[in-house]
């Protein structure tokens, strides 16, 4: 064979793709990428909706908790519901009336969680020593606390003045001698601090908007759960009205023994697609009886 069949062959071994070749790979190309970038969008959008729920879940709960916790003490010590609660301070007043509030917002006053025996016979109108060795009073109790302290037949209440090994001391003397137990136990003498919160909703300053917020014994406000947009509260009356209606605003509180809570809330996803709102709102609603009132 000649030269020139060699030549031949080679350059037909050397052609590359042709021009419709070309287009049918780009196209294909561009149809993969645009697959690619609706896969990942609609992760992203999947991630943002699901980070938007998982912010209003976590703020529901921490709302739901503290304030339904509050609500089931309100009113509650670790001494007897009849105990008499003796004085005319603010205090034993607010604690004669533990449950105020509108249908917007409340406060609750009960004790701590938390209360701890006191030796009978080291108890005084002035000052009380803990049972216990364990935990260090000073450990628990603060200078200017304002604390309960009871027996099982009275109660009042005092601010501490110092605290020095097991034994809490006071500013002004108890309204009763807590070691005055002809009427009950020498052991059922208890000291706890007092607890009165306020719970309200108002603006963040933030793109949720609003948040629920606390004010612990007059103190400043709070944050406790971003999102909430508002309370909307119902309140159940035990008796002097329909035993199964909650109202947003009962004719006597003292009768009141369940609230009703209603809450948007309110998260902002992390991104935003055109079209879209980044907001995720929900709402909760949620009941809690008050134990010390229970039937």
């Amino acid at each position: 064979m000649s030269g020139r069949g060699i030549d031949m062959q080679r350059s037909g071994q050397a052609a590359g793709f042709g021009l419709i070749e070309l287009m049918i790979a780009m196209v294909l190309g561009l149809i993969v990428l645009g697959a690619a970038i609706a896969v990942f969008q609609s992760n992203q959008r999947s991630y943002s909706a699901n980070e938007g729920q998982n912010r209003v879940q976590e703020n529901a709960r921490a709302a739901y908790e503290m304030v339904t916790r509050d609500l089931r003490a309100t009113g509650g010590s670790a001494c007897s519901s009849e105990s008499l609660v003796l004085g005319a301070d603010s205090h034993s007043v607010a604690f004669r009336a533990p449950l105020a509030g509108n249908a917007t917002e409340l406060t609750t006053t009960s004790s701590d969680d938390l209360s701890y025996r006191v030796a009978a016979g080291s108890a005084s109108a002035n000052s009380v020593t803990l049972v216990e060795a364990t935990p260090t009073a000073s450990d628990v109790f603060k200078a200017n606390d304002i604390v309960m302290v009871c027996n099982a037949a009275m109660t009042g209440f005092a601010t501490v003045a110092s605290v020095s090994g097991q034994t809490i001391t006071f500013s002004a003397s108890l309204p009763f001698d807590p070691k005055d137990t002809a009427n009950a136990d020498p052991g059922s003498i208890s000291i706890a601090r007092l607890r009165s919160n306020r719970w309200f909703t108002q603006p963040n300053g933030r793109a949720t908007a609003s948040s629920l917020y606390v004010s612990r014994s007059g103190g400043a406000a709070e944050e406790v759960a971003d999102g909430v947009q508002s309370l909307a509260l119902t309140y159940h009356q035990a008796s002097g009205g329909n035993p199964n209606a909650y109202v947003a605003a009962p004719t006597d509180m003292q009768r009141v023994d369940g609230v009703r809570i209603r809450m948007p809330i309110r998260a902002v996803m992390p991104t935003q697609n055109p079209g879209e709102t980044r907001n995720v709102d929900r709402t909760i609603a949620t009941a809690a009886s008050i134990r010390s009132r229970a039937p």
